[in-house]
């Protein structure tokens, strides 16, 4: 939007005459980081006229109160506002102004992208479900599907700009096209992306209430669709799980990855875990660490659970300390760690199909295996290139290797 006004792109804060930041309300740190930041922006507003503005999920829920709070904050928008940035940031030069609407789905924004290996495509806006810790219907509205010829439009935009993989996203992929059913499901989408041929796709989030076995064959018979699933369990607790309204207990939860793993004996699943969401009891918890060690999860995403604003969660009483919600968290990530890497080390000797991504600072080349892990690759490759890697080293969070074969050099090492 701000470039087709006229606007620059600029990396250096020291330069920038206009500074956003698109604030994210799905957990207090990541509020928190953002009223952080905006520290050094205060720092340069001193030395010169610099227009800040504050919008996304934070400007959707907080509104015109940002202005009281933050004198800095020249302007506020919502999570979808971002038609009107050109005309906001004009008016914030003499004003400071909140302008909020409902959220929608505008599916005539363009994307910018830059040369790369990854396009994110976006296939659902908000979600209606209702978690009772989470802000998201709050924030950004209840579920809507983006139509699926502009979906499919735009994987096959990124497959012509030399993309070699997309990832599909949504805050519950596996309703798309509950909400119309003219757009169809989510495993029918997902079997028309991979017939674009575009090399890999990934998708995430997947919510265990709607994933469907159809969702897992077409992951299993269509061969450029990664085998890899994030699938929030949230709690190993059913007594949890129903004060947090997820819509499935733990059973359900285990049949979906065993069915998962029985469809597809290498597929990865990664999960969201929250801590000292209120009433866990200590054989709550361990029941989720019970979970833990059954799934066998690739890695976890682990969080200790702060009240979120309008949410049902707001009202309940936050009654775990949050030193015990420290302990327990610890307690995730020692155990998720060494889960982690006796799966990896399960794959020494193996050869697994890497995309290349890029170079650490050290010059050595990483990237992705179809199942989502990280490889570290010794050898020669370019940037989106695919190669083949053997196995040779593995850690908690990565795989190593030496590369086998290149895609761009007939198959030679």
């Amino acid at each position: 939007m701000l470039v087709s006004a006229g606007y620059v792109l600029e990396e250096d804060l020291e330069r920038a005459d206009v500074v956003i930041f698109n604030g994210c309300m799905v957990r207090q740190k990541a509020e928190e980081k953002v009223f952080g930041r905006i520290g050094a922006v205060v720092e340069e507003k001193r030395k010169r006229q610099v227009v800040l503005g504050v919008g996304g999920c934070l400007g959707q829920i907080h509104g015109a109160a940002l202005l009281k709070r933050i004198a800095s904050i020249d302007f506020v928008f919502g999570s979808s506002g971002h038609q009107s940035l050109p005309s906001l940031i004009e008016r914030a030069r003499t004003e400071r102004v909140a302008e909020l609407s409902e959220p929608i789905f505008d599916t005539e924004l363009k994307v910018r992208r830059g040369n790369g290996v990854s396009g994110m495509v976006t296939i659902t806006e908000g979600c209606s479900n209702f978690c009772t810790y989470c802000i998201v219907p709050y924030a950004r509205g209840p579920m809507r599907s983006r139509p699926k010829d502009l979906i499919l439009s735009e994987v096959e935009q990124l497959l012509a700009d030399g993309f070699r993989e997309v990832l599909l996203l949504g805050q519950n992929v596996n309703s798309y096209g509950t909400d119309q059913a003219k757009h169809g499901s989510f495993a029918d989408l997902l079997k028309a992306v991979a017939q674009t041929g575009i090399p890999r796709i990934r998708f995430t989030t997947s919510h265990p209430k709607d994933l469907s076995e159809r969702i897992l064959q077409v992951m299993s018979d269509e061969p450029n669709v990664c085998h890899h699933l994030h699938l929030a369990c949230q709690s190993g607790s059913d007594d949890v799980l129903r004060a947090m309204n997820r819509g499935y207990d733990r059973d359900r939860y285990t049949t979906i990855a065993e069915l998962g793993r029985d469809i597809m004996p290498d597929l990865n699943i990664t999960t969201d875990i929250i801590v000292g969401f209120p009433g866990e009891s200590d054989a709550d918890f361990r029941k989720t660490m019970d979970l833990i060690e059954r799934v066998r999860f690739g890695s976890v995403f682990a969080a200790k659970y702060s009240p979120r604003p309008l949410t049902k969660g707001a009202d309940l009483t936050d009654d775990v300390p949050t030193c015990k919600k420290e302990d327990r968290l610890g307690l995730i990530l020692v155990r998720q760690r060494a889960i982690a890497q006796e799966e990896n080390q399960r794959l020494l000797g193996s050869n697994v199909e890497v995309l290349i991504e890029g170079k650490t600072r050290m010059g050595e080349l990483y990237g992705r295996s179809g199942d989502h892990r990280t490889v570290m690759c010794a050898g020669v490759a370019e940037i989106g290139e695919m190669v083949t890697v053997r196995v040779e080293g593995s850690s908690a969070s990565s795989l190593s290797g030496c590369i086998l074969h290149r895609e761009n050099s007939g198959g030679e090492p």
